[in-house]
């Protein structure tokens, strides 16, 4: 990453009954390809739909992977608007969210525990966030740090006027 050099990037892999459900890619298609090469190895089911967190490199950079395994791929509307500007391959479904934050149904079908909310602009203007139905997991993805974290990180796309309230709104989401 332009400024920091390589850094962590975090997902999730759930197991849902027959199937698994991703969060984010890795940063590359070849990265997500050993991910997905993994998956088949240790838990030898299906991946059943990948959720992308906002459109940057580390989170969107391998879905050429997921499009070639015929993985179906969802990210909030406004991910897909930003990641050709990106130079990032856009995911093939757009997510819409009611008022309140919460996904639009409608756009998540068969997410089956994945609850998707927009807590609003902090990290980027389009992150959202994934919790796991009937868990304590919560995923912030790039709007929440590491609470060693001696920085923000990544401030380049940040609404950093936002930034705490859509943090607070995650906690509100997810307690």
């Amino acid at each position: 990453m332009p400024g920091f050099g390589a850094v962590a990037s975090n997902g999730l892999i759930v197991r849902d009954g027959g199937r698994v459900l991703l969060v984010d890619t890795a940063w590359t298609d070849d990265q997500t390809a050993q991910i997905l090469n993994w998956i088949k190895q240790e838990i030898n089911l299906p991946v059943a739909l990948a959720v992308v967190t906002h459109a940057h490199q580390d989170k969107m950079g391998g879905m050429d992977a997921l499009h070639a395994a015929g993985i179906a791929t969802y990210a909030n509307a406004l991910s897909n608007q930003l990641a050709p500007q990106e130079g990032l391959v856009a995911a093939q479904h757009s997510l819409t969210f009611a008022a309140n934050g919460w996904v639009e149904p409608a756009t998540a079908p068969n997410f089956g525990p994945l609850k998707v909310f927009y807590p609003g602009p902090g990290h980027t203007s389009d992150n959202i966030t994934v919790g796991i139905d009937g868990t304590d997991i919560a995923f912030g993805g790039c709007l929440i740090k590491d609470s060693k974290a001696k920085s923000l990180g990544n401030l380049g796309d940040a609404d950093t006027e936002h930034y705490a309230a859509s943090a607070r709104a995650f906690g509100a989401a997810f307690p």
